[in-house]
């Protein structure tokens, strides 16, 4: 990992605190956009990015939108006011995307498709929102930050969908956390527990099905094309994590286990031991089970007290509580909508010209979520060079057989098998 700027990954977002939200003095600008991935997370975010520039003082205009499945591309433009002749279906859509005057193009697909859409966009000259996470597998991730690479070279910016770093609650946290309110964090816990999310409910594949559409649909309970949901969802909390401690983890271990899931091959819960080094460990905790205790936040402890990281305040030590102020200078006029905000700041960027660059930020997200999805599949050790830097590591190359471009040329692979931890076969194609 010694060709990654660990302190671009880690500076970055926290700078956002600072940064004016309104360039004022400037005419007003139309920013042209368009959507790739037209479900529930694209419309929201198209949703978002428009209620962000006029926050700005600014317009956003939908010009065009693409989904695998036409019809969601289609209500889209109706709800934006595009007209539908720019509503493109088919795995082939978003290329269509890439001849339009879109000077921005958000990608809300499936994650599969998130590094090889990217690269599309930035070979056109756009700026992406790419949401999270960006990759399904290690060769995902680094195709990812090659793409990371040529848009800093081209003077593109990409605006990750962990959204929690353009959050105030932990915006307002990090300054005094890095100033050593809590002191040296020694451990922490992460959750994400919460029922199988309504959305994703499950597609049955009957006979005489397309299954590339079946796998589309049916996208969540698949982990070629989700990463699984301690990738797709606990990626939050973990990102967090990895931001507050001010470096990310050297290994990780784990289990993960399957109760319920009636269609897919992913995991219900997971339980990853994440190492830091320097006897820094973060135990993360997944769970999608209906009818059982929820819980999703970052708790940290430090040797001077301990913090939930989206909490309002530090509980030292010895039991006082230490709130933090609601507003200070150094957010005063933010929108509390972290979702809305992460647009905003992202245009800010653009119109100041000191572009957001997060992909890099998105990438490391990503491969700590993988190296322990990993971990709990295989039942071993995974380090995160294994997947960044390491080719003699067999997670290296632990790679699906099924790729996004397959999807294009409509000769599918079959998917993968329930991971069996412990097992001497290898878990992925």
């Amino acid at each position: 990992m010694s060709a990654l700027s660990r302190r671009s990954f880690f500076v970055g977002a926290g700078a956002l605190a600072t940064a004016p939200n309104v360039i004022f003095g400037q005419a007003r600008r139309v920013f042209k956009f368009a959507l790739v991935g037209c479900g529930g997370r694209g419309s929201g975010a198209a949703r978002d990015f428009t209620r962000a520039a006029e926050r700005l003082g600014h317009q956003a205009v939908l010009v065009a939108a693409a989904d695998f499945f036409p019809e969601k591309a289609a209500a889209v433009c109706k709800t934006h006011g595009c007209d539908v002749k720019y509503a493109f279906g088919g795995a082939n859509g978003y290329k269509k995307i890439m001849d339009t005057d879109a000077e921005i193009v958000m990608l809300a697909t499936p994650p599969v498709f998130r590094a090889r859409h990217a690269e599309a966009c930035v070979k056109a000259g756009k700026h992406v929102f790419a949401e999270k996470p960006v990759a399904t597998d290690p060769a995902g991730i680094r195709h990812f930050l090659r793409v990371t690479e040529a848009a800093k070279a081209a003077k593109l910016s990409i605006l990750s969908g962990t959204c929690h770093r353009h959050n105030n609650k932990a915006l307002r946290m990090i300054g005094p956390v890095r100033d050593g309110a809590i002191g040296t964090i020694t451990g922490g816990v992460v959750y994400r527990c919460q029922g199988a999310p309504s959305p994703h409910r499950v597609f049955r594949l009957k006979p005489g099905d397309n299954f590339a559409e079946h796998l589309t649909r049916n996208w969540y309970n698949f982990r070629e094309m989700s990463a699984d949901h301690l990738t797709e969802q606990a990626i939050h909390e973990i990102d967090l994590a990895n931001w507050f401690i001010g470096r990310l983890p050297k290994q990780a271990m784990g289990i993960g286990a399957r109760h319920q899931r009636a269609t897919g091959n992913i995991f219900d819960c997971f339980g990853i031991d994440y190492d830091y080094g320097d006897g820094l460990h973060v135990h993360a905790v997944a769970r999608q089970i209906n009818s059982c205790f929820d819980r999703c936040c970052t708790l940290l402890s430090g040797t001077k007290g301990h913090i939930a990281v989206l909490g309002s305040k530090i509980q030292t030590l010895d039991g006082v509580s230490i709130p933090f102020p609601f507003d200070d200078g150094a957010i005063t006029g933010r929108d509390e909508n972290m979702m809305m905000m992460e647009h905003a700041d992202f245009l800010t960027g653009l119109l100041s010209g000191d572009l957001l660059q997060e992909g890099e930020l998105a990438a490391m997200a990503t491969a700590t979520a993988l190296c322990g999805t990993l971990a709990a599949y295989t039942g071993q050790m995974v380090r995160m060079t294994d997947l960044l830097t390491n080719k003699e590591s067999p997670f290296y190359s632990m790679n699906y057989a099924l790729r996004a471009e397959h999807f294009e040329g409509g000769d599918l692979p079959g998917a993968s098998q329930v991971p069996k931890p412990g097992k001497t076969e290898t878990p992925i194609n």
